[in-house]
This record gives structure tokens, C-alpha cells and sequence, in this order.
């Protein structure tokens, strides 16, 4: 019996030389994925990230919660151009873009937030006086916009509607977010739509320098990230 288990002993002494300890005790696993960072110190998405969701959005008449303001619109949409159901209208002194035509109801939908379908300061538009002629909607919606967008982290972005701020590097701002990931307002300054999850160059636009000669503002904390969701 002794020399059979010292026969034992040296066979596995054998197969442990052959193969390494940790293989012949130790079960194959699998090494943990690492999201790779980036020269600014951020993650990248990994390979499995999540597609930005595109929705074509249909305005709805809202829960009776929904306040009602009155007031006109006089041209269609700056912020959505590519939509014949979109405006730019105004209450008081106020003017809001876009307020969405509600099929099957002569009101609108303005300060739209899909995200939260109740917030306070969505409102309904009762019009003073019938919409003008809605204008021809020229070519299609391009890649990588939208009138909404949801940057990961919740933070919403809308279309710049007037003059768009340039910086002292020649780029202009498209859209603005508010509230951006570190409490302040940011803007996009360039959108990636080539892969399934977009991305975003944003960042925050200070006051020129005191040694600036061109008196332009810089862009400060810039940073890239996914943009989760986009309404169109």
C-alpha cells in the first residue's frame, strides 16, 4: 500500500512540474474587463457601450396639471428647422423654441421636457391668433443633431437660437447644457455620431484673458462624453 501512494505522490509531483502549480490547482477565470483611460485621464466606453437612443418625438396634450399661457408664433422653429410642426413663439415678452403643434388639437406644447413629461415649466400654448404658413422643411435631419439631447450624467443640451459664442480658437458652440456635469453651464462644441453611441466635446466658456488681443472667450474644463439619448 505504501509504495502504490508513493507512486501517487510522484505522478502528481510530475504533472505539477509539467503544467505550473497555479494551473493544475487553480480553475481557468476570466480577467476583469478595465475601462482603458485616456491621455486627459478619463475613461474611454468600453466596447460594449450602450447606443444613443434617437426618438422621433410626437407632442402630446399633457396631464390637466400642465399650466396654459397665451400667446402667438410667428416663424417656424430655430431649434428644430427640420420639422413643419415646430415654432417660435412668443408669451408676453418671452419667446420660446421650439412649441410643438398637439395632433388633433388647435394648441402647442412649449419648454418640453421628455424626461420628465410633467415638469413646471412645460406649458400649453393657447393661441392668441392662427399660426402663419409653416415654411417648406429644406433637406433632412443630418446626423449627430437634434433639439434635445441628454449627455450621460442627465444633463440636458438645446441649440444655440441666436448668435453662437466663438472662442479665441475659431470654435462655435452649437448647443447649451445646463446644469453641465460639475454644477455649472458647459456647451457642445462638436458632436461625433459615427458609431452607435454619440459623443460630445463640451466644455466651459470663460472670459477672454487680460493678455488676450483678440477679446474672445477660451474654452476651460473640456472633456468628451457619451450622449445617452437625443430627440429629434
Amino acid at each position: 500500500m505504501k509504495k502504490k501512494n508513493k507512486i501517487a505522490v510522484i505522478i502528481v509531483l510530475a504533472l505539477i512540474l509539467l503544467f505550473g502549480v497555479a494551473e493544475f490547482f487553480a480553475a481557468p477565470v476570466s480577467a476583469p474587463i478595465t475601462p482603458s483611460t485616456t491621455s486627459s485621464g478619463q475613461s474611454s466606453a468600453p466596447a460594449s457601450a450602450t447606443a444613443t437612443q434617437v426618438v422621433q418625438y410626437v407632442a402630446a396634450l399633457p396631464s390637466s396639471s400642465i399650466p396654459v399661457k397665451e400667446g402667438s408664433c410667428w416663424t417656424n422653429s430655430i431649434a428644430a428647422p427640420f420639422r413643419g410642426d415646430a415654432w417660435r413663439c412668443s408669451v408676453g415678452n418671452d419667446v420660446t423654441d421650439p412649441c410643438f403643434q398637439i395632433p388633433g388639437a388647435q394648441k402647442l406644447l412649449c419648454n418640453v421636457n421628455p424626461t420628465k413629461p410633467n415638469e413646471t415649466s412645460t406649458f400649453v400654448l393657447q393661441l392668441t391668433k392662427p399660426l402663419p404658413a409653416s415654411q417648406p422643411v429644406q433637406g433632412t435631419q443630418p446626423a449627430g443633431s437634434g433639439w434635445l439631447m441628454e449627455l450621460q450624467g442627465g444633463t440636458l443640451c438645446t441649440p444655440y437660437t441666436g448668435t453662437l459664442p466663438f472662442t479665441a480658437n475659431g470654435e462655435a458652440a452649437s448647443y447649451a447644457c445646463a446644469p453641465g456635469p460639475l454644477g455649472s453651464d458647459v456647451s457642445i462644441f462638436n458632436i461625433n455620431a459615427s458609431s452607435s453611441q454619440w459623443t460630445a466635446d463640451i466644455g466651459t466658456i470663460a472670459r477672454a484673458p487680460a493678455n488676450s488681443t483678440s477679446g474672445l472667450p477660451v474654452i476651460v474644463s473640456s472633456s468628451t462624453v457619451p450622449i445617452m439619448e437625443v430627440w429629434q
